[in-house]
């Protein structure tokens, strides 16, 4: 190979390469195999759904709580009629006694909420 084609070879090695890199999958919550370590409450018994529902859909249930939970009063009744109130402080009753439970698994799956917009952040919590 001459020159000429050394850097035609480079060129096109480099633009593949980046090409590549731009298209890369990215991890989001829809396909984390391996959950952030973040501790539950002890008694997981009392959450609204089993654990691996919330894991994939707890943003489904806070979005349609954010716009019912305001228009309405109805509580929240779980498929064995318990009832919650529809707000983030429910969740935050359990959840947020440790300070990292929300943090860490947004982090690793590099998902950015808007929660914190209106609400304190437990890690801004005293």
């Amino acid at each position: 190979m001459n020159r000429d084609q050394r850097v035609l070879f480079a060129v096109l090695a480099l633009f593949i390469l980046a090409a590549l890199w731009i298209f890369r999958p990215t991890v989001n919550a829809e396909n984390v195999s391996v959950h952030a370590v973040a501790s539950a409450p002890i008694d997981s018994t009392v959450c609204i759904a089993p654990t691996e529902y919330m894991r994939n859909s707890h943003m489904q249930v806070l979005d349609n709580w954010r716009r019912t939970g305001a228009r309405d009063s109805h509580p929240y009744v779980t498929p064995d009629g318990r009832k919650f109130q529809k707000s983030l402080d429910t969740c935050l009753g359990c959840h947020g006694t440790n300070r990292y439970f929300c943090i860490s698994c947004h982090m690793y799956a590099d998902a950015k909420p808007n929660c914190w917009n209106c609400h304190q952040s437990p890690l801004e919590k005293p």
